[in-house]
């Protein structure tokens, strides 16, 4: 028995065969379009390239990379904020040249570079004793683990922003990177806040620099506390005159002190001022005396120095009246062939040059 809905469906469906058939191609058309449409779109966003610089940096595909950020525009910017931060970097007429090609040899050693996992660490003492690299050692893994995609800069342009932790310096860098669109896809051209990423990273290098030094004063002031404390100095006098020839000028010091340890010091270098009666230096000199001097004993030592008396310095001296001289230990030699010195110290050393 058959139905007759059944049947009046199969004759309706033989006489409009070819209009089913026709509407049911058009509208898998027109969804398999606007899907494809949609598809298309995404493959030419800034999401889309973002996406594909992932997968260049996870890991490292130096010649992907290259089809997807700009280096030489992005080393232009970057490259004119260093000079202005470190103007003897590289100096000379083609600064800007040299840096720029500076800058994209080093970022290509690093993509070529396998990174290890780095221990870090906490000991701040040991972190100013690091030498300072601008890069991280795992530079490329922070870059990849915080590389976000921002808001849109218009139509053709996107931002993106990672952060980079330098445990050398301690200080956490922020990246502004734009993306722009250009005939040949997306491309990271520009580090939009590399002037502010150079002043940040210059003050952090110093704020390190004069930490370094301040570990330097600090160390010097105990040792020549200790020295002190050992063979604490008591006097130190000073006169100059010509010999009986009328030519040779000599200056004569002589240093008190009394060892007040409980170990012989066997060598020394003292360092000595001369100044005149209104308190204006004349000369700076290095004394030293190899002479053993038990618990108990005094140290009493006479330096002869001869200066020409031609020279300004010469002429200065014979006329300036009397001398008087300041001293203070540089270098203190023991018996337990321990050996205490000063520690000479520039202003702040450059980490680099």
């Amino acid at each position: 028995m058959k139905l007759p809905l059944i049947s009046g469906a199969k004759n309706f469906a033989r006489k409009h065969l070819i209009k089913i058939a026709v509407l049911v191609l058009s509208t898998v058309l027109v969804v398999g379009g606007f899907f494809g449409w949609r598809y298309y779109q995404y493959r030419q966003s800034g999401m889309f390239a973002f996406t594909k610089l992932q997968t260049a940096l996870n890991p490292p595909k130096p010649a992907d990379l290259a089809l997807r950020v700009d280096f030489n525009t992005l080393a232009q910017h970057l490259s004119t904020a260093i000079a202005a931060a470190y103007p003897y970097l590289k100096k000379g007429p083609d600064q800007i040249h040299t840096l720029k090609n500076l800058i994209q040899t080093t970022l290509l050693k690093k993509l070529m570079t396998r990174e290890e996992p780095v221990k870090e660490e906490t000991d701040p003492q040991k972190l100013l004793q690091m030498p300072l690299a601008v890069l991280p050692d795992d530079f490329l893994a922070q870059f990849n683990a915080t590389l976000t995609i921002q808001q849109p800069l218009g139509e053709n342009a996107t931002l993106l922003s990672t952060v980079i932790k330098h445990p050398v310096l301690g200080q956490t860098f922020s990246l502004l990177l734009r993306m722009d669109k250009t005939p040949e896809g997306w491309m990271v051209r520009d580090l939009i806040n590399a002037d502010d990423l150079v002043k940040q990273f210059r003050a952090a290098q110093l704020k390190r620099m004069a930490a370094r030094r301040d570990t330097l004063v600090k160390k010097n002031e105990a040792t020549l506390q200790r020295m002190n404390k050992i063979m604490p100095l008591q006097s130190c006098t000073a006169g100059a005159g010509l010999l009986s020839d009328g030519k040779s000028l000599i200056l004569v010091a002589q240093v008190l002190a009394r060892n007040t340890s409980a170990v012989t010091v066997n060598n020394t270098n003292i360092s000595a001022r001369f100044s005149n009666a209104s308190g204006e230096d004349l000369l700076h000199r290095y004394l030293s005396a190899t002479v053993n001097t038990r618990p108990g004993e005094d140290f009493d030592h006479r330096w002869t120095l001869e200066l020409d008396e031609q020279s300004d310095l010469g002429q200065k001296i014979l006329h300036t009246g009397p001398i008087s001289c300041s001293t203070s230990w540089h270098v203190m030699g023991l018996n337990s062939s321990e050996v205490l010195a000063i520690t000479d110290i520039p202003e702040i050393a450059e980490d680099f040059q």
